[in-house]
């Protein structure tokens, strides 16, 4: 009878190592569509070709697990295609987002501020 207890038990426990197996696969494999979401969104802003700050706009980029944007990103608006920008953040916010539960990843909840464009050199940045 303990035998056969035992049995069970360790069956139990490979079911669960099984399942816990193919939960971190999927949360890899939705972790890496998150991280080639986010360089296609970083191709696609491009920082160089304002004359002024003005024309610098600032996106927030990526998802933390309670809300709200991990970063923020700055960008010229006149050489950037800021609707393909757009798309690509809601892509990759919607990726991360689902990554983030499937891999039960939980966040501080700390407060990321939205920062100002600043122009320099030449470059849009966030502040």
């Amino acid at each position: 009878m303990a035998s056969r207890t035992v049995w069970k038990g360790a069956w139990a426990v490979a079911l669960l190592l099984a399942a816990g197996g193919a939960e971190a696969a999927k949360g890899a494999k939705a972790k890496a569509r998150a991280e080639k979401l986010a360089s296609e969104a970083r191709a696609l802003a491009k920082p160089r070709g304002c004359d002024k700050v003005e024309e610098c706009e600032v996106a927030g980029f990526g998802h933390k697990p309670c809300g709200g944007p991990r970063e923020y990103l700055a960008y010229c608006s006149r050489t950037t295609d800021v609707k393909a920008l757009r798309e690509k953040l809601e892509a990759l916010e919607k990726a991360e987002r689902e990554w983030q539960t499937e891999a039960g990843i939980k966040s501080t909840c700390g407060l990321t501020r939205m920062p100002r464009p600043q122009w320099v050199d030449g470059e849009c940045r966030a502040r």
